[in-house]
Order: structure tokens, then sequence, then C-alpha cells
């Protein structure tokens, strides 16, 4: 006998024959969410299956879904929430980027501040805390706040302190004038953990007495502790080079150490007033001013150099220059053709005389073979000084290769013909052997592994070791330790 529902045959006849069971195979599955095929695929790959113990599943199991396909159909389902959680996420986060992007512009903030880690640390402690945070009061923040990140900048010099003592510290100076005319002099400790502010001083009344910064120098030794110092760099003006010639009369363990970035920038200035290179840069610099001080010259300047521009400010005065007729040697073609053209032709400023000594000059041969020379001379030196004014790692145990390989590249460049770079060397060697050459860039470059390992025949050069002699007998006084 056999009763129909749903349109599925069932069978009453009790016989336990499994074909009249796999009528069920067809049907909706109790208390089960799958689909048919899901379901009957699920019953033929357990028909025949044993279990641990040997046992035949029985018809009961037709009802119930295979685990790993339950597994995989809800993993699925996790995925399809995800994807629609990050759909709506993605939203909202555009939302709060585009405050923060707000606060950005209205504030006038530098986009490079985006890196800093205390922004991103900020970011995370505002999404930690959740909503209804309550914006801190202009008063907390100029005063309580400001407190607080005193003391935690105090605890962070505590681990640089410790370098100190360990390994010993160089303190260093730096000279500026602020809006209001006043000369103030930054103090900075540098060591194995990094460099460091230690405090500003007001220095207008006593900045151009050499006397008045020994003192300043004198207590700003004492406060760090004498034992502590290595050295102290300063600028190598007159006022400064007294001062640390009275430091060190003082202080027979410390090393006064002009400025390596100032020296080399003297170097470049004493190079510019060789008449030769006086002449090729002021003409550049006319040129480019000329160019910059009208619009229609400067919109054709664009136009031929696909908007590239002559000018470009950096460090210094005398990089800026050399920087200046570098982007003009590398435009040459670009500006010959502008000042050529028929737009340059029909312009009026083509007429008048400065117009006239503008296109002069860049039609001239020899302006350019100045230009060549002038950047041989130049290229190698502002390689240095970038060197020693770059922060990415120690130029102490560099300067001494890095001005050796200096004057091979220029002799090189002119072929070892030494009538083109003679006068150029007097003035390197003079500024060389007076304020950079010192025991310590000797010693330096001695311990420097990349050079040492690599010259076989260091240890042999008397100049070097020398300086590495003179070194330990001042910095380590006591005869059995040395």
């Amino acid at each position: 006998m056999a009763t129909k529902k749903s349109g599925t045959t069932y069978s009453t006849s009790g016989s336990g024959n499994m074909a009249n069971i796999r009528d069920f195979e067809f049907g909706e599955p109790i208390g089960c969410d799958g689909s048919e095929d899901e379901f009957a695929d699920s019953c033929n790959s357990t028909a025949s299956a044993k279990t641990k113990c040997g046992t035949t599943k029985g018809p009961m199991d037709k009802f119930c879904k295979n685990p790993e396909n339950a597994i995989n159909r809800r993993k699925m389902e996790m995925l399809r929430q995800m994807n629609i959680r990050k759909s709506m996420d993605k939203n909202e986060v555009l939302k709060v980027h585009q405050h923060i992007a707000r606060f950005w512009y209205q504030a006038g903030l530098s986009f490079n501040l985006i890196k800093l880690k205390s922004f991103e640390n900020m970011v995370a402690a505002i999404g930690q805390y959740g909503p209804h945070l309550p914006i801190p009061s202009y008063h907390d923040i100029r005063v309580p706040f400001l407190k607080k990140e005193i003391e935690y900048t105090e605890n962070l010099m505590k681990g640089h302190k410790e370098q100190w003592v360990k390994y010993g510290c160089t303190i260093m100076s730096n000279a500026w004038t602020d809006r209001k005319q006043r000369c103030i002099i930054n103090f900075f400790i540098n060591s194995q953990a990094g460099t460091m502010f230690l405090k500003s001083v007001d220095g207008s009344d006593f900045v151009k007495t050499g006397e008045k910064l020994f003192e300043l120098l004198d207590a700003i030794v004492e406060e760090v502790g004498e034992e502590n110092v290595v050295q102290v760099v300063i600028d190598n003006e007159s006022n400064y080079v007294l001062a640390g010639k009275l430091l060190e009369e003082k202080r027979k363990h410390i090393y006064w150490t002009p400025c390596a970035a100032h020296c080399i920038d003297l170097m470049l200035e004493d190079i510019g007033k060789l008449p030769l290179i006086r002449k090729t840069i002021r003409r550049g610099i006319n040129l480019v001013g000329f160019i910059y001080a009208h619009s229609s010259t400067l919109s054709l300047l664009r136009n031929f150099t696909n908007k590239r521009e002559l000018v470009r400010h950096v460090i210094t005065r005398f990089s800026t220059s050399y920087l200046t007729l570098e982007r003009l040697h590398k435009k040459k073609a670009n500006i010959r053709k502008m000042f050529t053209s028929d737009e340059w032709t029909l312009n009026k400023l083509s007429k008048e005389p400065k117009g006239k000594e503008a296109t002069k000059v860049v039609l001239m041969p020899s302006f350019w073979n100045s230009v060549v020379y002038t950047l041989k001379v130049m290229a190698p030196l502002v390689k240095v000084l970038r060197l020693v004014d770059g922060e990415k790692k120690s130029a102490m145990g560099y300067i001494y290769e890095a001005m050796d390989k200096a004057k091979e590249k220029i002799i090189k460049s002119f072929n070892n013909n030494e009538s083109k770079y003679k006068d150029v060397f007097a003035i390197i060697d003079k500024r060389w052997n007076c304020q950079l050459h010192r025991p310590l860039h000797a010693a330096t470059h001695f311990l420097n592994p990349e050079f040492f390992y690599d010259n076989t025949d260091l240890e042999f050069d008397f100049e070097v070791t020398n300086g590495l002699v003179e070194c330990i007998k001042k910095l380590i006084p006591q005869f059995d330790v040395q």
C-alpha cells in the first residue's frame, strides 16, 4: 500500500526495501535548509559509508547533510556577510578620512605629517575609545597636556643619557635669526641613540663675542658632563673659532670640530670667487633672473622645457648657484631654441637691452664651455656637501674618503691637466688643512669597516694612523688603558 503526499510516494509495506527509502532523496529534507541537489549528493555520498566502529549508516542518516558541505556553506555565508560589511565600512571609512583631510587643509598642515607615528597612535586611540569622545579644551592643550608631554619627553631622554655615559656624545650648535631679529642658538646632542634637542639660548647680546660664546659652550659641557663629551661641533666664523679654541684649552680631553657642511660651503664660496667661475655664475644668475622676472618669458620657457624649472633652492647659496647652472646645462638645447624662436623674436622684450644681452649669452659658445668647467669643479664638492648635511647616516667616518674621491674626480674630469684645477685645489687644501683635517676624521676613517677591510694598506697610511693615535692619547688620558 502506498500513500501520496505532496507529490511524493511513501511505502507502508514495512518490507525495509531500500528502494522505497530512496524516495526521500527528492523530497524536502526535514530540518535542513539545503537544496534538493545538495541533499541528494549528500545522501549518495554516504549511502555506502561505514562508521568508525564498522556499522552501516541507517535510513535516518539521509536527513543529515554532509559536514563538509555544511562547513563550506557556512564559510560562503560568512564571506558574503563580510563583503557586505566591508562595503558598508568602506563608505564609513571614506567619510572619516574626509573629515581628517578637511582638518588638514583648514589647519594648513604639511602633508608629510600624515606619516608621523604619533598621528597613527592618535587615530587608534580615538577608535578604541569609541563614540562621544569629548574634545580637549584650549586650556587643556596649552597647559596640562603640554606639561605631561614635557615629562614624557624627559623620560625619552633617559635612554639617550645612558648612551652618553656608555659611548660618549657630540654637542652641536646652530645659530639662526628669528622674525624679531634675535639670534637664537640651538644646542643638540648626538649619540648612538640619535640626535636630541637640548635647549635654545637667546645669544643676541653676546653672539659676536668669542669669549661669551666660550662661556656658553662651557656651561653646556658642564650640564652634559665633561666625561661624556667627545667633541663640540660649531660654525667656522671667527668668533666661534675663538670659542672652540678656548674650550679645548680648558677641557683637555674634548675636541672642537668645525661644522663640515659650513666648511665645504666656504670652499664653494672661495671657488666661486675665481674670475672665470664668478663671471659664469653671474651670467647664469642674470639669465635666469631675466627669464623669471617676466611672465611672458617664463611662460615661453615652460613651453620649451616641458614645464621644467631652472631654479631650485637648497641648503646653501652656492649649491643653489651650482644647481641653477646644472639645470641651464641640461636644458641648453631647449633654451637656445627658445631664444631663436619666432615667439621670442616677436616679443617686445627681445628688443630691449636686457633681452638682447640674454640672447647674446645663450648663443655664446664660451658661456656654455664655462658652465661645463664650473660644473666639473663644483659637482664633486656638492656631492660631499650632501653627504655631510644629510641625516641618513653619520658622516664622520666618510668625510676623509669623500674628500679624496672628490679631488680624484676633479683630476679625472680634466684629464690630469693640472693647470685647469691648480687654483681650485689650493682653495680646497687650505680649507681642509686648517679646518676639516682633524684627528677625529682620520680615526673614524680608520675604524670604518667599509674602508678598513677594503684597503689592506690602510694601517700603513701614517697620516691616518697618526690621527688615530692622537685621538687615543687625547680621549683616554690613562696610559695603562691606552
